[in-house]
């Protein structure tokens, strides 16, 4: 609709020009002329009426492309009852790959993470349904890659790019909101909002639950229950999200959020090839800089105008910290070209880091701006430090 304001504006405003220049020039205007009129009129609303069609069209072709890659996923969380029946929850999911004679899709984490066993169900005439295998889930971005093993998936979808996509832009949900037996749903949006920051509870592998920021695509789509591990798909047919009900539990009317692409795309290749996030540690301590009390501040000889970093309180030996140059007082400001306010910030720039890449923190030290720089190597994780 918002495509059709556009072009009809743009049309209304063509015609204007013209009328003015040739009211200005003293010329004769045809286009008063009774006959003439009628005809524009009907070129405009024909103009109009094809654009309806092409965006409908694209619409359908885009959700037939993607329909026969999205799944229903079905997690057994219960025992069976007197009556033969098991609790269980449903979600959604997308067949992204078919390799070496296997399938694998991606779905939510939190879709999968109470259930003792899974199923999948195509949304094909035959509602086949799997039992796959758990290749690796993340917590902190609430995505799962399922393989199936000896059976290759006859619709594969593609992956877009999050970052081309316009505020504006139509894109849609596909997935099974309430159930298996809306298997198949799709609903309309555009995209509101990149890089949108949601922060939701995960309880991480050591059993800690804590409060993480999500990087999300917001859309005003229709994401409900059951639509959670779906794609979010543009005109193309290309995948640009996966859907995340965790995410929009805490969103209002009109709000949904989806995983972009550019922050799943790197978490599916190593939950596929690693069955894990390597993300990096630097095995350091910190702390947001707002905490830290105006003595320390004084000693450690901070500026009066820096406000907002991460503090490091103490350095491993023998971590990639150490070996990137950062030292106990170290206030850091930038990771990259972002600037960091606080330790969670810090945290999800750094989580995008993989081995190989180069690293680079800009750091207060003793009242001086100092960069460190250092290329990735080993993965280190010690589990108790960033």
């Amino acid at each position: 609709m918002k495509l059709l304001i556009s072009i009809f504006i743009s049309m209304v405003t063509t015609v204007a020009t013209i009328f003015g220049l040739m009211w200005y020039f003293d010329l004769e205007v045809p286009f008063f002329n009774e006959e003439v009129l009628p005809v524009v009129s009907e070129q405009v609303t024909n103009v109009i009426a094809r654009e309806v069609v092409h965006h409908e069209e694209a619409q359908v072709a885009a959700i037939e492309q993607v329909s026969g890659a999205v799944v229903g996923i079905i997690g057994m969380t219960g025992e069976a009852d007197f009556l033969g029946g098991v609790t269980h929850s449903t979600g959604s999911g997308v067949v992204y790959a078919v390799e070496n004679g296997n399938t694998y899709l991606v779905t939510n984490e939190h879709v999968i993470s109470d259930a003792h066993s899974i199923e999948v169900q195509f949304n094909d005439e035959g509602r086949q349904r799997f039992t796959p295998t758990i290749v690796g889930v993340d917590v902190y971005t609430d995505l799962a890659v399922l393989r199936i093993d000896d059976f290759e998936a006859p619709v594969v979808a593609t992956f877009g790019v999050t970052e081309e996509l316009r505020i504006g832009q139509t894109v849609i949900a596909i997935g099974n909101p309430l159930g298996l037996e809306f298997a198949g749903s799709a609903t309309v949006g555009v995209v509101s909002g990149h890089d949108r920051h949601v922060t939701i509870p995960i309880t991480t592998t050591s059993g800690d639950v804590q409060d993480w920021t999500m990087t999300v695509l917001q859309t005003d789509a229709a994401i409900n229950p059951g639509n959670s591990g779906g794609p979010l798909v543009n005109l193309a047919g290309e995948v640009v999200g996966i859907n995340s009900m965790k995410a929009a539990e805490s969103a209002a009317f009109g709000m949904s959020f989806s995983i972009p692409t550019h922050v799943a795309l790197p978490v599916i290749y190593d939950l596929q090839h690693h069955g894990e996030v390597h993300r990096i540690t630097l095995g350091i301590s910190i702390f947001d800089l707002s905490t830290v009390p105006e003595m320390t501040r004084q000693q450690l000889g901070l500026p009066e105008d820096l406000h907002h970093g991460v503090l490091v309180n103490e350095v491993s030996e023998g971590s990639l910290g150490e070996r990137l140059g950062l030292l106990p007082g170290d206030v850091m400001t930038h990771v990259g070209e972002a600037s960091v306010n606080d330790v969670v910030t810090f945290r999800r720039k750094l989580f995008t880091y993989r081995q190989g890449d180069v690293l680079q923190i800009a750091v207060m030290r003793e009242g001086e701006r100092i960069g460190l720089t250092l290329v990735i190597g080993e993965v280190v994780d010690d589990g108790e430090m960033e």
